[in-house]
Formats: structure tokens, C-alpha cells, sequence
């Protein structure tokens, strides 16, 4: 089964992992990290490592940061080229965290996506979840024109 984690800053990567039980019901297979105010980066990087060892089952484990270029993301990348190469070849980090990118993720995980599949599927998901929308009001005079 594919392994998850969700690693962000203060309790983030568990309101997403909440939200997403709303949704699905019980996530299986998803560890949350979190770097809260004073928490050593470094201890983070551990934290990190111990999640990903928690959920990897042999069939990949995607880890998902909310920042680009932030300690979660950074300890991420530095934690997963610590690891053998074979090993490392079963992990994806992505960054820019958003629901639509834990759903999508969730989803794979259920249906038994080809793992190296995921991440594109998933990063795509996360784009198109973003929409901008704002109410403009239509001018009087394209209201009183006869179609």
C-alpha cells in the first residue's frame, strides 16, 4: 500500500489529514509531521525519516511539505537522499501541500495506481484545485440589451 506523509509547519499536516477523514473516513498508511515554533530542523529531518519508515510497504511513499524550499521540505529531500538508491527511487516530495493534492493522493492509494504514476496525477490535482473567482457587477447597459 502506498506510505504518506504530510510534513508542514504547527499542526497543518493534521488538519489536512483531518479534513481528509471527513471526506474519506479513516486514512490508512498516513503519517503527519509537524515543525512547530523552537522545534529543532534537524530533529524534524528525524521525524521525518521515522514517518517515512512507518508507512514505506514496499510499494512507494510519496511525502507531501507545504512549502517549497521550507525545513519540512528541505529536511525531505535531505532525509531521502540519505537513502540507498533503490529506496530513494520509491520516494517523491512534493511541495505546495493543498487538499485537493492529499484527496487526489488518498484516491490513488485506494484504487492501486502504478506508483510512479502519482506524483504528476497528484501535483496536476493540486494546480487545478486552485480557482480564482470574484463577483463583477454587469453594466446596466448589457442588461437592457435585447437578445
Amino acid at each position: 500500500m502506498l506510505g504518506i506523509v504530510l510534513a508542514a509547519h504547527g499542526n497543518l499536516s493534521e488538519g489536512f489529514k483531518s479534513a481528509a477523514q471527513v471526506i474519506f473516513g479513516v486514512t490508512d498508511n498516513m503519517e503527519c509531521v509537524n515543525l512547530n515554533l523552537g522545534d529543532d530542523v534537524e530533529a524534524l529531518g528525524a521525524k521525518i525519516n521515522m514517518a517515512v519508515d512507518k508507512v514505506d510497504q514496499g510499494d512507494g511513499v510519496i511525502v507531501m511539505t507545504d512549502l517549497l524550499n521550507a525545513s519540512p521540505y528541505n529536511q525531505s529531500l535531505l532525509i531521502t537522499n540519505q537513502m540507498e538508491e533503490t529506496r530513494k527511487d520509491n520516494v517523491y516530495v512534493l511541495s505546495g501541500l493543498n487538499m485537493p493534492m492529499v484527496l487526489e493522493t488518498i484516491n490513488h492509494q485506494i484504487i492501486g495506481t502504478p506508483f510512479h504514476d502519482i506524483p504528476d496525477l497528484v501535483s496536476y490535482q493540486g494546480k487545478e484545485g486552485v480557482n480564482v473567482w470574484h463577483h463583477s457587477p454587469m453594466d446596466l447597459a448589457e442588461e437592457d440589451m435585447d437578445f
